[in-house]
């Protein structure tokens, strides 16, 4: 199983960085935009190029596409929980046609450092899977994408596309390369529960069952403004608790009953969805 995939969620609203930054998203999104009125599955900008896709559905009505994140060199994106000073992606498909129930799936991303903070994100082109359902007769997939590119400095992007369900090879072939890597969502790497240690700095996270080889690595999600650090093994606890350091929480939000846990070991990536999180 690789390593580059992790969890999926819903679109929820604007981050908590919007508010920041939307005063530069029109002249951001005008730069390049789409190149003419024929290419709605694409939108261009200054480091960052995407793409939207969607298959035909299936014979249950599912609905499969990809939504490619093209970097340019030195250029990065952010994850869903991006760190203190990222910006998470915001992905809205409440435009669709006869489309309903659209979840993306995130890469697992890597930790590097923006001055003296720690982000989570991509250092290179990711492509997501999108799975959906048809609700009709004829499904159009739209979507509107905020997210943040950076490279010196940091570019907002906004752009709305739309992928009418085409059967062509190279859209085939992107969704198939987008969903090959979509974690297990059972076995070893499972986390159990969390709970915070004494003093509220940490989450200290627990497996289902101890785990042969090196110390598993892993990211959380735990909603808005929060962050975490790499995990470690707790010291003197059992062995199967990994302690992921708080980097940042909401100034007076209150603490998350549950978050998605990604988990990784060697080539090996698991997602634990909604684990529950014991109040404080």
């Amino acid at each position: 199983m690789s390593r580059r995939f992790c969890t999926s969620v819903p679109f929820e609203g604007p981050g908590r960085l919007a508010i920041v930054v939307t005063g530069a998203l029109l002249g951001a999104s005008l730069m390049f935009g789409p190149a003419n009125a024929a290419d709605r599955d694409r939108y261009r900008q200054e480091g960052v190029t995407l793409r939207l896709v969607a298959l035909p559905p299936e014979a249950d009505g599912t609905i499969r596409g990809a939504l490619s994140i093209e970097l340019e060199p030195g250029w990065k994106t952010y994850w869903i929980a991006p760190g203190p000073v990222g910006l998470a992606p915001q992905l809205d498909t409440s435009g669709s046609t006869d489309v309903r129930k659209v979840r993306f799936a995130y890469p697992v991303p890597s930790r590097f450092r923006e001055g003296e903070a720690e982000s989570i994100g991509y250092l290179q082109t990711v492509e997501l899977p999108i799975t959906a359902e048809a609700s009709g007769p004829r499904p159009l997939l739209r979507l509107r994408a905020f997210l943040g590119v950076c490279r010196e400095l940091c570019v907002p992007v906004q752009a709305e596309l739309m992928a009418d369900p085409n059967p062509g090879l190279s859209d085939r072939a992107m969704v198939m390369r987008a969903g090959a890597v979509v974690p297990d969502e059972a076995g070893p790497l499972r986390a159990s529960g969390a709970r915070w240690n004494a003093d509220g700095s940490a989450l200290l996270v627990d497996l289902a069952s101890p785990i042969e080889g090196p110390p598993p690595e892993g990211f959380v999600s735990a909603g808005d403004g929060w962050s975490f650090g790499a995990p470690s093994p707790a010291e003197g606890g059992p062995a199967e608790t990994l302690v992921f350091p708080a980097l940042s929480r909401p100034t007076g939000g209150a603490h998350p009953v549950s978050a998605d846990i990604l988990l990784t070991q060697n080539e090996r990536a698991q997602l634990s969805r909604a684990v529950p999180i014991a109040p404080r």
